[in-house]
C-alpha cells in the first residue's frame, strides 16, 4: 500500500511539472492576446474613427468659390473670404504667411485653437479648388486672387500710371508702407520661369525690384512647392545672361545696344560689361543712365521704346493737364503683345545655383484632398464634441431647408423640414455650450 502510495504521488508529481510548464506557455500567449486586443486594437480603430471624423467635418465646413474677385479688396467675394485669412499671422512677410499656414500640416505643432484649426483647413480646400477646378491658364489668375487674399494685396490687372500692363500680378500688404509688387507663377517641377524681357525692365524702372513667388506641383500632386527670388536692377542683368556653371547663355543677346545715340552698336559681351559697371540699385541717377541704355538693347520692344518717346513730346505740350498723357487704352498702351515681345527664361538649376539672386525656398502647401484629411485627422481630438456638432447640424440646417422648398412630394418636404428644425435645435444647443465654455481660445504660433 506504501509502494503505491509512492508511485501515485510520483506520477501526479510529473503530471502537475508537465502541466506548469504548458500552463506557463498557455499563460504568456493569454496574455499577449489580452494586451494586443487593449492596445493595438483600439489604436487601429481609434485611427480609422478619427479619419472618418475627419472627413465628415470637412464635408460639414463652409466651401467659398475661389475667384479673380478675391483679389480685390473691394469685392463682396474678398470681403467675405478675408475673415478666414485674417487668421493667419506671419506678419508683412510672404514667408512668414506661408510658413504661419504650413504649421498645420505638422503632427508636433502645439496647435490648438479651434478657430486657427477650421480656418487653415477652409484655406487649404480653397487652395485645392484653384489647383483641381481650373484648366492650367485660368488656374494662374485664380491664384492670384488666393494669393492677394493671403498676403492682404491687390490683383494688378489694370494698366499703370505709366501707361504699362504690368509684370506686376499682385501688390501684396498693399494697405501697408510694406507694399510689394510680386509676379506669380504657377509651373510643373522643372519649368523655366519666363517673362517678358520690356516689361521687367519697365517693371524695374517703376518699382526698383520685382518679386517673384513661384508654386510648382510636386510630383505625386499631394502640394505645392513655393519659391521666392527678387530681381533687382543689379542684379537682373546677369541672372537673363548666365547659365547655371557661370558662363554666358544664348538669350544673353537680349542686352546687346543697338543703334544707341551715343554708344552705337557694341557686342553682347561689351554691353553686359558696361550695363554692369552701373551700379543703380540705390542710385537714382546711375539707373536713368543705365534704363536709357536698356531701351536700346535688342531685347526691348522698338515699338514701346517709340511709343515712349512720343508720349513724352505728348506730355511735353499737354504740362499743364495733370492727367495729360497716360494712355489708359490697353490697345496702345505701352506694352509688348502677348505673342511677341523678346522672352527671358530662367531654369530652377540656374536658381539654386545664382548666389547673387535672393532665392529661397518657402516650403510646401498640401492641397490634395487626401493630404487634407490626414491634417484634419491630426486636429480631430482638438475639436469638442459641441464644436463638431455644430457644423455639422449647421451644414444638414442648409441641406434640409434646400429639400424643404425644391421637393416636389409635400411629404418629403415637410419630412425635412422637420430635420431642418432639429437642425436648429442641435445648432442652440451647441452654441450655448460653446458660450457657456466662455468661448475662450487658446493663443498659438
Amino acid at each position: 500500500m506504501s509502494d503505491l502510495k509512492d508511485i501515485l504521488a510520483e506520477e501526479y508529481r510529473k503530471q502537475n511539472s508537465e502541466l506548469t510548464h504548458i500552463r506557463l506557455a498557455e499563460m504568456v500567449e493569454q496574455t499577449l492576446d489580452e494586451l494586443y486586443d487593449t492596445v493595438v486594437v483600439p489604436k487601429v480603430s481609434e485611427a480609422k474613427m478619427k479619419k472618418e471624423q475627419a472627413k465628415t467635418f470637412l464635408l460639414s465646413l463652409p466651401k467659398f468659390s475661389p475667384s479673380e474677385a478675391w483679389g480685390d479688396p473691394n469685392s463682396m467675394e474678398r470681403q467675405q473670404i478675408q475673415q478666414i485669412f485674417n487668421v493667419v499671422g506671419g506678419g508683412r512677410s510672404v514667408r512668414g504667411k506661408l510658413q504661419f499656414l504650413q504649421k498645420i500640416a505638422d503632427p508636433d505643432s502645439r496647435i490648438r485653437s479651434p478657430r486657427r484649426i477650421i480656418s487653415s483647413l477652409i484655406i487649404l480646400e480653397s487652395l485645392s479648388a484653384v489647383i483641381n477646378s481650373f484648366n492650367s491658364s485660368s488656374a494662374g489668375f485664380v491664384f492670384e486672387g488666393f494669393l492677394s487674399a493671403l498676403l492682404q494685396g491687390t490683383q494688378e490687372a489694370e494698366i499703370s500710371a505709366k501707361g504699362n500692363l504690368p509684370i506686376q500680378d499682385l501688390i501684396a500688404f498693399s494697405d501697408s508702407d510694406k507694399a510689394l509688387p510680386i509676379s506669380i507663377k504657377l509651373l510643373n517641377p522643372r519649368t523655366p520661369v519666363e517673362g517678358s524681357y520690356t516689361n521687367l525692365v519697365d517693371g524695374l524702372d517703376e518699382f526698383g525690384k520685382m518679386v517673384y513667388i513661384v508654386a510648382r506641383k510636386t510630383d505625386d500632386g499631394s502640394a505645392i512647392k513655393i519659391e521666392q527670388f527678387t530681381l533687382d536692377k543689379d542684379n537682373f542683368v546677369n541672372a537673363l545672361s548666365l547659365s547655371a556653371r557661370g558662363s554666358a547663355k544664348g538669350g544673353a543677346t537680349v542686352f546687346q545696344i543697338i543703334d544707341h545715340p551715343e554708344l552705337g552698336t557694341l557686342s553682347t559681351k561689351d554691353s553686359i560689361q558696361l550695363l554692369n559697371s552701373i551700379s543703380a540699385d540705390e542710385n537714382p541717377e546711375e539707373w536713368q543712365k543705365k534704363y536709357n541704355i536698356l531701351q536700346y538693347t535688342k531685347g526691348y520692344s522698338n515699338t514701346v521704346r517709340d511709343k515712349k518717346r512720343r508720349k513724352e513730346e505728348e506730355e511735353a505740350l499737354m504740362a499743364a493737364q495733370e492727367k495729360g498723357g497716360i494712355d489708359l487704352d490697353a490697345s496702345t498702351a505701352l506694352q509688348e503683345s502677348s505673342k511677341g515681345g523678346t522672352q527671358w527664361a530662367i531654369s530652377p538649376a540656374q536658381l539654386e545655383s545664382f548666389d547673387f539672386v535672393d532665392y529661397e525656398s518657402l516650403g510646401e502647401l498640401k492641397y490634395s484632398s487626401e493630404e487634407i484629411e490626414k491634417i484634419a485627422s491630426i486636429h480631430m481630438g482638438k475639436l469638442n464634441e459641441e464644436l463638431l456638432t455644430l457644423f455639422t447640424a449647421t451644414q444638414g440646417l442648409s441641406e434640409h431647408v434646400n429639400e424643404y422648398f425644391t421637393y416636389e412630394k409635400r411629404t418629403k418636404a415637410i419630412s425635412s423640414g422637420e430635420a431642418a428644425i432639429q437642425d436648429t435645435v442641435e445648432i442652440q444647443r451647441s452654441l450655448k455650450a460653446q458660450i457657456g465654455d466662455g468661448g475662450e481660445e487658446i493663443r498659438d504660433k
